[in-house]
């Protein structure tokens, strides 16, 4: 038997190791830490299959104003609130 086929467990196993919730299911007995330290360690390092930060997008350049200073898409600024004050 391969070291995959050992360390492949079926879902609802899967579970009582997820390192979200395996401190509490070691309180509760579902699971030994000697099993848990077991599970981790027989787990594959995939560091190198990683992401990291994302793909690089460069940001779109800004509109240029129009010959008032406006620029397309954007509203006029707002009046402080209220008028006459």
């Amino acid at each position: 038997m391969g070291r995959d086929a050992e360390t492949k467990l079926d879902p609802k196993t899967a579970r009582l190791y997820d390192k979200r919730t395996v401190e509490r299911n070691i309180k509760k007995g579902l699971v030994s830490r000697k099993d848990y330290d077991k599970h981790v360690k027989a787990l594959d390092d995939v560091a190198d299959k990683g992401v990291y930060g994302g793909a690089e997008i460069e940001a779109p350049e800004p509109p240029e104003p129009d010959e008032l200073g406006r620029v397309a898409g954007r509203r006029p600024p707002r009046p402080p609130w209220p008028p006459g004050h």
